[in-house]
């Protein structure tokens, strides 16, 4: 971004951004940006506060009155990382659980019940905000967990979507997957924090037993398609040792 923000300022176009890790933007010195104190993933702060939301909004806005950069202010608020982590993430030894992938039809199931058991909760959240991150790939809710599990069979999988490969599309039924869940949990029953959503889906769902059995999976894999859920789509969120 901070290299876009150059571009489009050689263009005539003025720019101002975010960022996370101050020593990246100072390397990289964008014409303007604000530093947030904030836990990875949180760009605008804290979730369905939208006053908060609009004073970053706000403040990013306010360095376009600067005539010339590269012009770096620290946001005057902070929002505290738990254990001085930046984000939330699994520890290697939980992601790798090939034991997941013993029986993917009772797996199956178990899914299907828990989204079925979530749907009004993920449905008071859809009304209550009028948006939802769900459904970028392109598939139903029901069909996401079959055509995730699918690739646990050893045999090609085929697209459902024209034009996208296979693995593009299950990247985003992972995160269609995750999105349901999570915005079920963070809409309807209040969970805001990173960390105890995190908790809950990775340590608590069988949505996420079927994603973790695909990463540990990729993790074995001498395949270079198959390792890419693992090398580039990053579908877990993992602290690397």
């Amino acid at each position: 971004m901070c290299g876009l923000g150059q571009l489009f300022e050689n263009e005539g176009f003025a720019t101002t951004l975010v960022g996370f890790v101050r020593e990246h933007v100072e390397k990289a010195r964008p014409p303007r940006a604000l530093w947030l104190d904030f836990p990875m993933g949180r760009p605008l702060g804290v979730p369905n506060d939208p006053e908060f939301q609009k004073r970053v909004l706000r403040a990013a806005l306010g360095l376009l009155d600067a005539p010339r950069g590269p012009v770096l202010e620290d946001y005057a608020e902070e929002i505290p990382v738990v254990d001085g982590r930046m984000s939330y993430g699994l520890p290697a030894e939980i992601v790798s659980r090939p034991e997941l992938r013993a029986n993917p039809e009772k797996l199956l199931q178990e899914i299907q019940a828990e989204i079925a058991a979530l749907r009004p909760e993920y449905e008071k959240a859809v009304e209550k905000h009028g948006r939802t991150t769900v459904g970028a790939s392109g598939l139903e809710v029901e069909a996401l967990a079959p055509f995730i599990l699918s690739f646990l069979g050893g045999d090609k999988v085929r697209s459902p979507i024209k034009g996208l490969a296979p693995f593009a599309v299950l990247k985003l039924a992972c995160e269609d997957l995750t999105a349901y869940y999570t915005e079920a949990a963070s809409g309807a029953r209040g969970i805001l924090a990173f960390e105890e959503l995190g908790h809950w889906f990775w340590s608590e769902t069988h949505a996420a037993q079927a994603i973790l059995a695909l990463e540990a999976l990729s993790d074995e894999s001498d395949d270079p398609v198959l390792r890419q859920l693992i090398d580039h789509f990053l579908i877990v969120p993992r602290f690397w040792a």
